[in-house]
């Protein structure tokens, strides 16, 4: 095995995870043309970035789990040596057998440590945008175009250009209810009724209320804090960041710290039918989506 593996292990520390250099390797045009036809099944439009993500899944490695086999070898050494009926073979193999078996009680301790909650992204959206988007490449179902504005009072009103893109192009699967982003609607926003779809980061948390003080009706179909805590997610982490306005009456006090930790997670990595749902769920949760 490596020796960066050893030094881990007699170190006490987990086992790398692995490279996101490692998994970008693994991204190649008949993997990002299969995410985009499972993304594109049953009829459904998808953005650029849901399409980043839903690649950077595919190729995700999980850990690999070692514990069974250093204890197994430790086992079999052991046995070994006490077949051979020698004291010295019985000696040195026995050293090594414990060693394994030692090294094998660590090890599955470590492992049974929970992953972190950010998941390894194979690779930055830049990266990905310039390799696998535009030029020649094309995806059925792909959109990126925003809607134009609403002439409509019940509106979807998106945080980003591509999440709109993608509600306008299912609008169908909405009821023909108008989609838009936010800086399309007018200032005053009386009688309005606003679903509002965000990504989970201080701009988009803070959207809702935003329209609220606007005078709109306002249904919160974003992501939220509440419901990423203590999950496993395609997370980006940078640094503490500053509310754009107090968020006080709308978010609880460990909402609003895992906003400023720098943490946030965003639309795209939900599917087109997921948006969708989160939508009926707030306007009416006792009607399944079509």
């Amino acid at each position: 095995m490596p020796t960066r593996f050893w030094r881990a292990r007699i170190g006490g520390r987990r086992p790398p995870l692995p490279d996101s250099r490692d998994m970008s390797l693994e991204i190649n045009d008949e993997r990002v043309h299969a995410a985009a036809a499972r993304l594109h099944e049953g009829g459904w439009s998808y953005s650029p970035l849901q399409l980043y993500y839903a690649v950077c899944a595919d190729v995700e490695t999980p850990p690999t789990r070692i514990a069974s086999g250093e204890v197994g070898l430790g086992v079999l050494l052991i046995l070994i040596g006490a077949i051979t009926g020698q004291r010295i073979l019985l000696a040195v193999l026995g050293l090594v057998g414990l060693a394994f078996l030692a090294v094998g009680i660590v090890t599955h301790v470590q492992e049974r440590r929970p992953l972190p909650l950010a998941r390894l992204l194979a690779v930055s959206y830049p990266d990905f945008e310039r390799r696998f988007l535009g030029g020649a490449h094309a995806y059925d179902g792909l959109v990126d175009a925003p809607p134009p504005p609403p002439a409509a009072i019940t509106v979807v009103v998106c945080d980003r250009a591509a999440t709109a893109a993608v509600m306008h192009a299912n609008s169908e699967r909405l009821g023909g209810v108008a989609v838009a982003i936010a800086a399309q609607l007018p200032d005053g926003l009386a009688r309005w009724r606003v679903i509002v779809l965000h990504d989970c980061d201080p701009a988009g948390c803070a959207l809702p209320a935003d329209l609220r003080d606007r005078g709109a009706d306002v249904a919160d179909a974003g992501i939220n804090p509440a419901e990423l805590m203590g999950r496993r997610l395609q997370m980006i982490e940078g640094a503490p960041a500053r509310l754009p306005r107090d968020l006080s009456g709308h978010l609880s006090t460990a909402e609003t710290d895992w906003l400023r930790s720098g943490k946030r997670l965003e639309l795209g990595t939900e599917t087109p039918e997921q948006l969708v749902a989160r939508v009926h769920a707030a306007v009416a949760p006792e009607t399944p989506p079509s």
